[in-house]
C-alpha cells in the first residue's frame, strides 16, 4: 500500500503537507531539525505519494503555531491546495458532470487518500453541507488540521464550480481566533466558530451545477480505475461497514434517535439484514459491536474538538440521554466523559514535546 501511495489506518498522503518544510523555513525554523525532533523523516516530504500519520501532522502544525508568527499553519497550507492533493481521487473528481456527483465520488473514495477522517454530504431542504470529521484518536493540533481540511474543501468546490462560487457559511470546531482576518480573506463567507460540525455550507441547488472540467468519457474511465484500485487495495468489507456507520453518525440523520440500524446499513450495501449479519459474523464481529466502536471513536472526537455538553454529545450519537451515554463511555474507557475531556480536550500551545527552542 505504501509503495502505491495508499494510506494505512490513521494516515494521509504527504500531498496535504508537501509545503510544510518551506513554511517552516520562511518562519525561521530549520525544517530538518524540527521534523526529526518530532519523530518524522524529512525525506518523507520528497514524494507527495508517501504517507504520514495524522498524529505527526498535528504535532508538526502545533509546533509551528506555538513557535513562530504563523498562528494558523493549517490554513496557510490548505489555502494553496485543492483537488490536486487528493491524487487519483482528485483527478477523477475534476471530471465529474456536476458538483453533486463530484462530491459523492470524493466521499466514496477519499479513503484511498485519507484514512483518518470521514467526509460526508448532507442535504437539508435548500441547504447542502459538506463536512469532514477526524475519527482517529490521540491527535493533537486538530484545530490546525481542520483549518487546512476546510480550506482545501472550499478550494475543491470552487475548482468544480468555477471561481465565482461562494459558500453560504463555513463552520469550525475551533473557538473563534483572536484574529479572523486570514479566515475571512480565504473563505469570503460568513464564519461560525465553536460549531457542532467542521463543514462547508452552500445552496443545495449548487449540487446540480455542471463542473468546469466535466468529461463524461474520461470520468467513466477514472471511476473504473478507482473502483479497481479500491477493490484490490482498499478497505475490506468490515471497514467499509464501519465507515458507513461513522458517516451516518456524523452526518446528522441519526441525531435524536437510536442511531443507524442494520436494515439501514444493509440497504446501502444492497444486502438483506440477515446477510449483513452473516458476513459480519464471518469477520468475527457483530453489528452492535461496530456501532458501539463507532460511537466511542466519535464521542472522543467530540469531547476533544468541541465544547458540546455531554448531553448534546449523547443526543448527537443517538442516545436517549446523558445517563446511558455516560454509562457506555465509562464502560469503554474506564473513566467519565468529563475526566477524559479534561485530559485530552485542551492541548496547550506548547504541547510539542518541549521543543519550543528549535529554530
Amino acid at each position: 500500500m505504501a509503495a502505491l501511495g495508499l494510506p494505512a489506518e490513521g494516515m494521509v498522503r504527504m500531498a496535504v503537507v508537501r509545503d510544510l518544510p518551506g513554511l517552516m523555513a520562511r518562519e525561521g525554523l530549520d525544517p530538518d531539525v524540527v521534523i526529526r525532533a518530532l519523530g518524522c523523516h524529512p525525506e518523507l516530504f520528497d514524494d507527495v505519494d508517501n504517507t504520514i500519520a495524522f498524529r505527526s501532522v498535528g504535532r508538526l502544525l502545533e509546533h509551528v503555531a506555538a513557535t513562530t508568527a504563523c498562528a494558523y499553519p493549517g490554513l496557510a497550507l490548505g489555502r494553496q491546495s485543492g483537488l490536486d492533493v487528493a491524487g487519483p481521487v482528485g483527478r477523477a473528481t475534476r471530471l465529474a458532470p456536476t458538483l453533486g456527483a463530484g462530491l459523492r465520488l470524493l466521499m466514496l473514495y477519499l479513503h484511498l487518500h485519507d484514512r483518518g477522517a470521514v467526509p460526508y454530504l448532507c442535504v437539508d431542504g435548500q441547504q447542502a453541507r459538506f463536512g469532514y470529521t477526524l475519527w482517529c484518536t490521540d491527535v493533537v493540533g486538530t484545530d490546525h488540521i481542520y483549518d487546512g481540511a476546510l480550506a482545501i474543501a472550499s478550494n475543491m468546490i470552487a475548482e468544480l464550480c468555477g471561481p465565482d462560487w461562494r459558500a453560504s457559511e463555513v463552520r469550525f470546531f475551533r473557538q473563534e481566533p483572536t484574529d479572523i482576518a486570514a479566515f475571512q480573506q480565504h473563505f469570503k463567507a460568513p464564519l461560525r466558530f465553536a460549531a457542532q460540525q467542521a463543514a462547508i455550507l452552500f445552496p443545495a441547488s449548487d449540487l446540480k451545477r455542471p463542473c468546469a472540467s466535466a468529461d463524461a468519457v474520461q470520468y467513466a474511465k477514472a471511476k473504473s480505475d478507482l473502483e479497481s484500485l479500491g477493490s484490490l487495495y482498499g478497505p475490506g468489507f468490515l471497514d467499509k461497514v464501519r465507515r458507513v456507520i461513522l458517516r451516518l453518525l456524523v452526518s446528522g440523520p441519526c441525531r435524536g434517535r437510536s442511531g443507524p440500524d442494520r436494515a439501514e446499513v444493509a440497504e446501502l450495501f444492497a444486502l438483506h439484514p440477515r446477510t449483513l449479519n452473516r458476513r459480519l459474523r464471518e469477520e468475527g464481529v457483530t453489528f452492535a459491536e461496530l456501532l458501539a466502536g463507532a460511537r466511542y471513536d466519535l464521542a472522543r472526537q467530540l469531547l476533544r474538538d468541541t465544547q458540546l455538553s455531554v448531553g448534546d454529545i449523547a443526543y448527537a450519537l443517538g442516545y436517549a440521554g446523558s445517563g446511558p451515554f455516560s454509562h457506555a463511555f465509562r464502560h469503554w474507557s474506564g473513566v467519565t466523559a468529563a475526566s477524559w475531556r479534561k485530559t485530552h480536550g485542551d492541548h496547550p500551545a506548547t504541547a510539542s514535546g518541549g521543543l519550543t527552542g528549535l529554530r
